[in-house]
């Protein structure tokens, strides 16, 4: 499906970069710009978006807290790895779409993390960090504002 949209970008692109507006009419211009805005969150839902349900059936049990976040690298990683945040079972877990499945991304022990900071993270982006003795790992999001007591609760640590 991902090269589907894939190309459906790239003709949309085209077409709108290359035949002149009146050639395909005003109307018809402004509507394949809406189609590629569809078209490309479409993609990104696709390749990105983890749901809670895709999670529960990997764990075959409902989490203390999940939230929508992507993993900052470290200068040896190439990319964010973007995908669901849980806890569950004394760990916390990160949960990615690979191949369409969700598998498990990264995951630390809540008994190695000393603290956790709510900042803007390396990138500027809203987020936290987990810091454990030697390691500090850093989350993005944009959905953490109202989720934060809750996250500390899951994680047992005092406010």
């Amino acid at each position: 499906m991902k090269y589907i949209y894939r190309l459906l970008i790239i003709a949309i692109f085209f077409v709108l970069v290359f035949i002149p507006r009146t050639v395909i009419g005003v109307l018809n211009y402004w509507l394949l710009f809406l189609a590629l805005f569809i078209v490309v969150f479409l993609y990104l839902y696709n390749e990105y978006y983890v749901s809670k349900k895709a999670v529960n059936s990997v764990l075959k049990a409902t989490p203390e807290f999940s939230i929508i976040c992507e993993k900052i690298p470290f200068e040896t990683e190439k990319d964010f790895t973007r995908g669901r945040l849980v806890v569950f079972n004394s760990m916390v877990l990160l949960y990615k779409k690979e191949k369409g499945k969700c598998v498990l991304a990264w995951s630390k022990a809540i008994n190695e993390i000393d603290s956790i900071e709510f900042s803007k993270v390396s990138t500027k982006k809203k987020g936290f960090s987990l810091i454990s003795k030697n390691e500090i790992f850093e989350f993005a999001t944009y959905f953490f504002k109202v989720d934060q007591d809750a996250f500390i609760k899951a994680l047992d640590f005092e406010i």
